[in-house]
Parts: structure tokens; C-alpha cells; sequence
């Protein structure tokens, strides 16, 4: 028994060994993401529309020779040709959208902005909103810097502001790009810019409390003119 015994204990060590070395390392709970959660992100996605595509084409097959009984001039066709057909709608499916989005776009130029993934109308509410939101982070920076001999908050973290403040009016709530470490005395530098899902012209308050609109050009000018020494 005893000898029984010792001729499986290389075996258990081995596959202890084994065991040990195929764990992964903790995080003390941190998300963590890797090229292999990337990687594996990106293959869902491709085999959800594959196994779409499949599922399209194997309807479309069903719906065809259905079709076709009734039909006599209309042929049966394999798998592999409603594959082809499915394909060919799918194009010109895209097609179709394409030139819709571009007849949108020359109809009415510069009247949507992008944002995050999506588009949204530019409209003289939003214009309204965008300026009332800027003006409620105007008015908490001042209030800060009147109990702070003139500087401004050193982040946009600071418990004296509320978080909903420092949050633009777009769909996910984006922080406004927020400049620290300045004070009212700074004059026309850039205090907060509205984040660049608004666009090409932005919203930017400066340090002299003034509310302009900027284009991405003027904005990274005066951006990098407020850190030269």
C-alpha cells in the first residue's frame, strides 16, 4: 500500500505543479483589461454577425424555394447561392444608407455634430443648454475661488463642486477639459473647454470668467500658450 502510495505521489506533485502555473494573477478587484480582452471582445463580435449572416441566408433559402413552388419560372437554389444573394443585399443595403447620409450631410451642412458614436442636431435649445451648463461651472469655480484667495479648483475633483457640475450636457455626461492650477488673474487663458464630441467649435470659459466660441485651432493655441514658460 505504502509503496502504492509513493509511486502516485510524482504524479499529484506534477500535477500541482501544473495547476499552480496555470493561475492568474489577482487584482484586488481592479478592472484590468489586456489585448486578450480585446481580442476576444472582437471576436464576439464578428461571430454574432456571421452567425447573422448564416441565419439570413438560411432564411432567405427557405422563403425562395417556398416562392418557387408557386413560381415555375423561378429556380431552387442551394445554400451557397442565398449566401451570395444575401451578401449582394447587404451591399446594396450599405449603398443605399451611404447615399443617404451623404445627400443629409450636402442638404443641410454643419447641422449635425458628432458625438461619441452617434450624431445629434444642432439646434438653438442645445445651444441654450450648452451655454446654461457652462455658466453653472462658471459660477462654482468663482464661488471657489472667492474662498480660495483667487485660484482655481487644482482638479475636477474637488469635493466643494458638486460632480454633476463639471459634467457637459451631452448624452454621457463627458467632463468638461478642465485647466488647473490657474487663478481669475489669468486673464484670457482657458480655464474649461467643452469636451470634442461637441464638435469643431466648442464652448471654452477663461479665467476672466468670459464664455467664448472657439474652433479646435484657436482652442489648441491658446491651449499650448498657457503652458509655455
Amino acid at each position: 500500500m505504502a509503496a502504492h502510495l509513493r509511486s502516485k505521489s510524482p504524479t499529484i506533485s506534477l500535477a500541482t505543479l501544473l495547476t499552480m502555473s496555470l493561475t492568474f494573477p489577482a487584482h484586488a478587484g481592479m478592472t484590468v483589461y489586456g489585448l486578450r480582452d480585446i481580442y476576444r471582445l472582437r471576436i464576439e463580435e464578428i461571430s454574432f454577425f456571421i452567425v447573422l449572416f448564416l441565419a439570413c441566408a438560411f432564411i432567405l433559402k427557405f422563403l425562395w424555394n417556398h416562392a418557387a413552388k408557386g413560381f415555375a419560372f423561378l429556380p431552387q437554389i442551394k445554400f451557397v447561392q442565398s449566401l451570395c444573394l444575401s451578401l449582394i443585399f447587404g451591399l446594396l443595403m450599405l449603398l443605399v444608407l451611404t447615399m443617404i447620409s451623404g445627400i443629409r450631410e450636402v442638404l443641410t451642412p454643419d447641422a449635425w455634430r458628432r458625438q461619441g458614436s452617434s450624431y445629434r442636431l444642432n439646434d438653438a435649445s442645445q445651444e441654450t443648454a450648452r451655454l446654461r451648463s457652462l455658466e453653472h461651472l462658471r459660477a462654482a469655480l468663482y464661488e471657489y475661488a472667492r474662498t480660495h484667495e483667487g485660484k482655481f479648483p487644482p482638479h475636477d475633483f474637488v469635493t466643494e463642486i458638486p460632480e454633476k457640475i463639471w459634467e457637459s450636457p451631452d448624452q454621457l455626461g463627458t467632463h468638461y477639459i478642465y485647466t488647473g492650477g490657474l487663478t481669475t488673474n489669468h486673464g484670457a487663458q482657458l480655464v474649461a473647454v467643452e469636451p470634442l464630441a461637441f464638435g469643431e467649435s466648442r464652448l471654452v470659459l477663461t479665467a476672466a470668467g468670459q464664455i467664448e466660441k472657439l474652433g479646435d485651432a484657436d482652442i489648441n493655441k491658446r491651449q499650448q500658450g498657457a503652458f509655455k514658460p
